[in-house]
């Protein structure tokens, strides 16, 4: 009975126990880890890319892991001292401050080899120090504020409650974010007078001239509306131990460089010394796609007079040793930069047809004049339902040109003008603007090729449908529609609309034809499809007869006054002159 405990437990630890030497290997590495996994790993930096070793530099605080003979052998994790050492029990203290991190790398291994037969030797940043840089000027919270290694100079401002911006335009607009409620009077005492406006203007923080001091005397320049506008980092620099950041003031009113024209984003600029032409350009975006580049235009001030002088920067684009010192010009401060676009460059040139085409739409003028029969066939021509007399072209270049005569006319009461001008701003005002002239039928039915014009920009040509049907109102018994009968005259239409009304204008009857909206004479007139017969109301009389009649009366009692007057100075002996 012992016995077969005995082989029951022996069987129960086989099964236990991994059944191999690989998982032997592997339960230990697992366990090693587990040891190990006691260390409590740094928290994650705010790093925008990996360490570049080569541009990294080490400092106190900094903290490395270092493995000596690979993955079974001593791992261990140092930290910079506060005097920027590593310090190893077995070697002594390394000197790493200011070192880059690829050549702290190559000492810590040559002196690890000096006290180790191990080859294989693994040096890593697992943790980015920290430290502290003092913020000052136009910023809202100047001050000392922490970094870390690879904090820039944007970071640093940031964390100093950023720069400080200009105001809004003056007056100030109330802040719609406040809770409180204040009376006008309140609001009164509290509106921002035009001299504190000024002030907090030249309170407004430079982006272009900040200036970072560095621990060994030396100082660089940020640019951080170069490093947002172009994504430059280079304007945005690395932090080092002790920087100490300043941001000026920006100058309002002198000191500004400006660029307008061909360029996808003109405007205007902070000047910041040392700036040329290319950084102004690509603060600019770029030239846009209609910029003639062969030349640009700098104006800019004559010493300190108000002079200005016009200097022309050629560029050769077949030569890039050309363009590079083209694009290295020197600016001064109120440089302003123009860059001019080409003539016409890519115009669109467009016509539409609007109607009875077999293809409607929009159709591109070639370079060579396009004329009236081109842009039909290319729509496919007339269908069957199109109204030819009643075509029309549309110049729309001329719909918005000013007529002053017209103007001054349409501000006048008809009573103040003159007979010319009541026939001029009659015919004005009821006329197609610009209405381009030319006759359908004569081009497209008979062959007559002067009507065949040459159509411009953005040109509307109109084909109506048939109506089949003639327009008569006015003083009509049954004004309306009336069926379309070839080649009647408006006394036809004017019977089957039930004949003249009573107080109806005979001789005054007018065609108003289709296309053009012309009015012509009903008499010698043939009325075509979709033309309209206007009746006109006879002008009554009564209103001048009674005029006259009141001149009159007014008239002869002037006359009787006189004679009764005259009779009564000479009964008396004397006489009325």
């Amino acid at each position: 009975m012992r016995f077969v405990i005995m082989l029951l437990c022996l069987l129960f630890a086989s099964y236990a126990m991994p059944q191999d030497l690989s998982q032997l290997s592997s339960y230990r590495d697992l366990q090693k880890v587990a040891k190990k996994s006691s260390l409590q790993l740094p928290r994650q930096p705010e790093i925008e890319h990996a360490v570049v070793e080569t541009e990294y530099l080490v400092g106190p605080g900094d903290v490395f892991n270092i493995i000596i003979g690979g993955q079974t052998g001593d791992e261990q994790q140092l930290m910079v001292s506060p005097e920027g050492e590593l310090v190893f029990p077995a070697v002594g203290p390394i000197k790493v401050d200011g070192l880059t991190l690829a050549r702290t790398k190559d000492l810590v291994k040559a002196h690890l080899q000096t006290r180790y037969l191990a080859k294989d030797i693994s040096v890593s940043l697992v943790q980015l120090r920290t430290f502290r840089v003092a913020v000052s000027g136009a910023v809202y919270f100047p001050g000392l504020v922490v970094v870390n290694g690879m904090s820039r100079v944007s970071d640093a401002l940031f964390l100093a409650g950023g720069l400080v911006e200009p105001p809004p335009p003056f007056p100030r607009p109330e802040n719609p974010l406040r809770k409180e409620q204040t009376s006008l009077k309140q609001k009164t005492e509290t509106t921002i007078s035009e001299e504190d406006y000024k002030k907090l203007q030249g309170d407004a923080a430079s982006k272009r001239n900040i200036v970072i001091k560095r621990r060994d005397g030396s100082s660089l320049r940020a640019d951080l509306l170069k490093f947002e506008r172009t994504g430059n980092l280079d304007a945005n620099p690395y932090l080092h131990d002790g920087d100490v950041i300043i941001i000026p003031t920006v100058q309002e009113d002198v000191g500004k460089i400006s660029i307008a024209g061909a360029v996808r984003s003109p405007t205007t600029f902070e000047y910041s010394s040392g700036d040329r032409l290319r950084d102004l350009l690509d603060m600019a975006h770029g030239f846009s796609v209609n910029a003639d580049s062969s030349k640009i235009e700098i104006v800019r001030f004559v010493e300190n007079s108000s002079r200005a002088q016009e200097v022309e920067v050629e560029f050769d684009w077949s030569d890039s040793v050309l363009v590079r010192q083209a694009l290295d010009t020197p600016l001064q401060p109120d440089d302003r930069v123009f860059v001019r676009s080409m003539p016409k460059f890519h115009q669109k040139r467009t016509v539409e047809i609007r109607g009875e085409v077999k293809y409607p739409g929009e159709y591109a003028l070639l370079e060579n004049a396009t004329t009236l029969t081109d842009i039909i066939n290319l729509a496919g021509g007339f269908t069957s339902e199109a109204a030819l007399n009643a075509a029309y072209v549309v110049r729309r270049s001329y719909e918005n040109r000013k007529d002053p005569d017209f103007e001054r006319l349409d501000f006048m009461r008809v009573q103040e003008m003159e007979r010319s001008e009541k026939a001029y701003y009659r015919e004005r005002a009821r006329e197609i603007k610009g209405l381009v002239s030319t006759d359908f039928i004569a081009l497209f039915e008979n062959g007559e090729e002067q009507y065949n014009i040459k159509l411009a920009d953005k040109d509307l040509i109109v084909v109506p449908a048939k109506e089949y049907a003639v327009y008569v109102v006015g003083h009509v018994k049954n004004p309306g529609l009336v069926p379309y009968t070839p080649g009647k005259k408006a006394s036809y239409y004017i019977e089957r609309a039930g004949g003249y009304n009573i107080g109806a204008w005979k001789s005054r009857v007018r065609v108003k034809k289709a296309g053009t909206g012309e009015m012509l004479s009903a008499k010698s007139t043939i009325v075509e499809m979709g033309d309209m017969v206007f009746v006109p109301e006879k002008i009554k009389q009564e209103n001048l007869i009674r005029d006259i009649a009141l001149i009159t009366v007014q008239a002869a009692t002037v006359v009787l006054l006189i004679v009764q007057a005259n009779w009564y100075a000479s009964s008396s002996g004397g006489f009325v002159r």
